[in-house]
């Protein structure tokens, strides 16, 4: 069966200018990759603070709670950032989406992993991520006034990080040449909140406050020019556990991605590195999923329900993504060689194209 060494996190993910590679559990105290000596070969002239601008970051957190699935992602581009706020009932399917384009600041996503938070204010849309590690604390919330397709909504959602379904994993990984880096930190949690949307002239849809499970992810990487992937994110209940995981194929891969990936199962608490996968749709993104390993431990089929499609062009970018809601069935296996399968299971799928 597949494994890979897990060790304890080090000081810093960068020493001497060269990326320190592997998998390695615990919380670290930053995700930072800045200071990587050449890390574009061709311009081996330029200095870190230059090669420095070329890092981009990706914050997300996906939830399944109550009624609802969905997904927040934050993309710090340095000169701008963006906001996609996407979710989902699960009975009627029904999209509620909201987006948002900031300018330029100093740093949008934060490196420290002690404390922190994300935050886009305006006046008419709000949205926090927040965490607090001396307090134990974790929180996203938003509000959302309504619009001509959309309605209000509002949410709190909160996480005690002394539960002991929480787990985490960081993986820093060749992206694709030994030059460059990607780190992901990933952590699993539960939470407790409730979700609201309210319809122009009519009453409020309220959620009664509800359990539920959260899947959190800081990416940091040395972006090339043109990039593309696609990943998928599971989480929810399984025999009564909570379980997510996130399964990921883009051009950052490492060449040697049975070392270094950024695959990973949680489930009751623990976390389980996964080897690479493929993953195929031959009849198209809103048809069957396939998502396969070779080692025998990733075996799943995703049937999509209701796409996301957004296009982005302006000078300093072009983005093309599909964030699609549906479902997994299949088996997952642990570390232990535990065999969890299911079927029904939420769940949500990235495809992206960007040019930077």
């Amino acid at each position: 069966m597949y494994e890979r060494k897990i060790e304890p996190c080090p000081d810093g993910f960068v020493k001497a200018g060269k990326p320190v590679f592997g998998t390695f559990s615990g919380v670290p105290e930053r995700i930072d990759i800045r200071g990587v000596r050449n890390p574009y070969s061709a311009f081996h002239f330029l200095p870190p603070i230059i090669t420095n601008l070329r890092i981009k970051s990706r914050l997300s957190y996906f939830f399944n709670i109550g009624e609802y699935v969905g997904c927040i992602e934050f993309f710090d581009a340095k000169l701008f950032a963006f906001e996609e706020l996407s979710f989902w009932e699960k009975t009627s399917k029904r999209r509620y989406v909201y987006r948002a384009l900031m300018g330029p600041r100093r740093r949008f996503i934060p490196h420290s992993l002690r404390s922190g938070f994300v935050m886009n204010r305006s006046s008419k849309r709000y949205s926090r991520i927040s965490w607090d590690k001396e307090h134990r604390k974790f929180s996203f919330m938003f509000h959302k006034v309504g619009g001509k397709f959309v309605p209000a909504s509002n949410a709190a959602f909160i996480s005690r990080m002394e539960s002991e379904d929480v787990a985490s994993l960081t993986a820093s990984s060749p992206s694709p040449t030994s030059r460059r880096c990607s780190l992901h930190f990933m952590q699993s949690m539960p939470i407790h909140g409730a979700l609201s949307t309210k319809e122009k002239d009519a009453a409020a849809r309220l959620m009664d406050d509800s359990e539920g499970i959260c899947f959190f992810d800081m990416t940091r990487h040395y972006m090339k020019f043109h990039s593309s992937g696609e990943y998928v994110t599971g989480l929810g209940e399984i025999e009564g556990r909570r379980v997510s995981f996130r399964l990921e194929v883009s051009s950052q891969d490492a060449v040697d991605s049975y070392a270094h990936n950024s695959n990973v199962l949680f489930a009751g608490g623990r976390a389980t590195p996964l080897p690479p996968v493929r993953i195929t749709h031959n009849h198209g993104l809103m048809k069957s999923w396939n998502i396969q390993d070779t080692e025998g431990m990733v075996d799943l089929l995703f049937t999509p329900s209701s796409d996301n499609h957004n296009l982005i062009s302006t000078l300093l970018l072009k983005t093309e993504y599909h964030t699609i809601f549906g479902s997994f069935e299949g088996t997952l296996v642990t570390a232990d060689g535990e065999k969890l399968s299911f079927k029904g299971l939420e769940g949500i799928a990235k495809n992206y194209r960007i040019r930077l």
